[in-house]
């Protein structure tokens, strides 16, 4: 396990002279990058190696979360090998006791899956989702931290299954909420009891739902958005979202228009479109969205030429569209471009910072961008230092109570289909606090 703080390349020589495990890449990547991101990192960015030899899909991808914080520690999923057929995955439930440092085995198996998705409860219990590929039924794992996470009571729901999934606690209903790219939207009671099993999307013509993502705001309301796709060019088409005042029973639009499940996937529905007019044709794909003090936040990137990274905040209240940052979204000097990234605050605090977390345009280095007024302004917070290829950058929303921002992403090694494993899974934490 190697650990290094990144607030500049010098940093990494530093703990090479002290005698500490430094990664022998880091040290190329150092000498080669010297003193530049002295100016623009003015906070640590650590990072943490939990697995050298996986599949390039390691941490697929940042619609959902992966990484959580409780009392007892930091957790963390990822797949490790995969078979041709997609039926055989290697994936790992993973316990830090020590903020991030080390990691351990918690739980690991074989299955037909993408990397499951992660939430904690108050109490301190884990509860993990997945789909099955060959049974086609939705998983839900409990590790009770009663009992030590020892063994988990698993809950299946059959003919839910799908490759695009995301989570969301609602700790305060007692329920988990699952929603599928199958179209399939589950509430499940903390005690693993299924509430609902329902269609909440359904095809339109030619246009399907696509990535799903979930958020709870902080006053109960459940948020739903989802990249769709246009079927005859495999395109992702258009970005929606809808919302629910009642944890999912019932669904609405930023307006309030009711929406009545199953729900048209497209523009021809009653969801809220995010997309502009113009970026139909170009693909276009939601890496995240987060809802904060009234405002909902989404972060896309359109294909357009030149490629566009939005940055768009809508007010929840009146469903108005008041900030656009494109084509880029940037602090003084750093600028977030890619597919993945996430925002991470304290949803409990209002009035807190906001950050985005992503790649930046080479699509080596993680960069961290701070808001203090809540999405209208973003200004430098952190930055990584290069890795290959940064991958499927995902994290924690919340910040954890001790002022850190936590999140994992692959090292792209070869992405030939048949191996070798060559990539590699990080764990990184950011502090949001600045020191002398």
């Amino acid at each position: 396990m190697a650990r290094f703080s990144c607030r500049s390349p010098t940093a990494v020589w530093c703990a090479w002279g002290r005698g500490e495990a430094v990664n022998w890449d880091m040290l190329i990547i150092a000498a080669i990058a010297g003193l530049a991101f002295q100016t623009v990192a003015p906070l640590d960015f650590e990072v943490a190696l939990v697995d050298s030899h996986v599949v390039h899909g390691a941490t697929f991808q940042s619609n959902n979360q992966k990484v959580v914080r409780n009392a007892r520690g930091i957790f963390m999923t990822h797949l490790r090998t995969r078979n041709e057929k997609y039926t055989a995955q290697q994936w790992r439930l993973s316990w830090s006791k020590d903020g991030g440092k080390t990691f351990t085995t918690l739980y690991e198996a074989t299955d037909a899956t993408n990397p499951p998705v992660l939430e904690t409860d108050s109490a301190g219990n884990l509860y993990v989702g997945r789909p099955d590929f060959v049974t086609l039924e939705v998983l839900l794992y409990r590790f009770l931290a009663a009992e030590d996470y020892r063994t988990p009571h698993i809950t299946r729901v059959p003919k839910a299954a799908a490759g695009k999934y995301a989570m969301c606690l609602d700790e305060k209903r007692g329920q988990v909420c699952y929603l599928s790219h199958s179209g399939k939207f589950i509430r499940f009671g903390l005690d693993g009891s299924v509430r609902s099993d329902t269609l909440l999307l359904k095809r339109a013509g030619d246009v399907v739902q696509e990535y799903p993502l979930l958020n709870l705001a902080a006053d109960g309301t459940l948020h739903a958005a989802w990249t769709s796709l246009f079927v005859p060019k495999r395109l992702y088409w258009a970005i929606h979202h809808l919302q629910s005042p009642d944890g999912g029973v019932t669904w609405q639009n930023f307006a309030g228009k009711p929406a009545k499940a199953p729900v048209a996937a497209s523009e021809a529905g009653p969801a809220d479109r995010i997309t502009l007019d113009d970026e139909f044709e170009v693909s276009t794909w939601l890496s995240n969205f987060l809802v904060k003090d009234g405002k909902a936040h989404f972060l896309y990137m359109a294909r357009t030429e030149p490629m566009r990274e939005h940055h768009v905040r809508y007010d929840v209240a009146t469903g108005k569209r008041e900030v656009d940052h494109q084509p880029q979204l940037r602090g003084e000097k750093l600028a977030i471009r890619g597919l993945d990234g996430f925002f991470a605050t304290r949803s409990d605090t209002p009035g807190s910072p906001l950050f985005c977390i992503a790649g930046d345009e080479r699509g080596t280095r993680i960069v961290c961008l701070r808001s203090d007024d809540n999405g209208a302004t973003w200004h430098d917070h952190a930055v990584s230092m290069p890795f290959r290829q940064t991958y499927a950058i995902g994290g924690c929303r919340e910040v954890t109570p001790d002022g850190w921002i936590i999140g994992s992403f692959t090292d792209v090694g070869t992405t030939k289909k048949e191996g070798p494993f060559d990539s590699r899974v990080y764990f990184f934490r950011i502090p949001t606090r600045r020191t002398p």
